[in-house]
């Protein structure tokens, strides 16, 4: 139980605390403000404006590539966990590049490959743990995925480029190169 609280003594003034909220000075005495010659005039902000930059209150939307990335590489998790068979990234990949990108994908990642039976019976599926992308020049995206299976974590890096052709992978950008580190 906490100790009783003692009301104020009667003879000590009640501005004891003063100190800590100092008088404001009368609107009338605002302090000057000191010019150099020779010095940038300091700019006066009105004091509803704020100091500092607001961030946007929405974040933008992610472009066309970063959806086409997460897309492929969402796909390339359910294949590695055995809910979806290689052929069905053949939408999202370049026609004539194809093999190459099927035997990084399968060759690389044998050691986690499973089938739908032993990613229900281990409880560890492969997930995605990052995924960035960047366009260094139009109509071209590169990214990285990171990806863990339990302990063990490694990373693909991607190359989409942009097709101007209609229903043509997601949104007009078909995966070029895929290279598993």
């Amino acid at each position: 139980m906490p100790p009783p609280l003692d009301p104020p003594p009667e003879d000590e003034p009640p501005d004891t605390v003063a100190w800590l909220n100092p008088p404001k000075p009368a609107p009338e005495m605002e302090p000057l403000p000191l010019e150099w010659p020779g010095l940038p005039t300091p700019i006066r902000r009105p004091e509803h404006e704020p100091k500092w930059p607001v961030p946007a209150q929405q974040p933008t939307p992610r472009s066309d590539s970063y959806r086409a990335a997460k897309r492929f590489a969402n796909m390339v998790v359910e294949i590695l966990n055995g809910y979806r068979p290689p052929n069905q990234l053949r939408p999202l990949a370049h026609p004539h590049r194809f093999n190459d990108i099927s035997d990084q994908v399968l060759r690389r990642t044998v050691r986690v490959r499973m089938t739908p039976g032993q990613a229900a019976r281990h409880g560890t599926l492969v997930r995605i743990r990052r995924l960035l992308v960047n366009e260094p020049l139009e109509g071209i995206a590169e990214g990285v995925v990171v990806m863990e299976h339990g302990d063990n974590t490694w990373a693909m890096a991607l190359r989409f480029e942009r097709e101007n052709r209609p229903n043509y992978g997601v949104l007009g950008w078909v995966c070029t190169l895929v290279q598993v580190l």
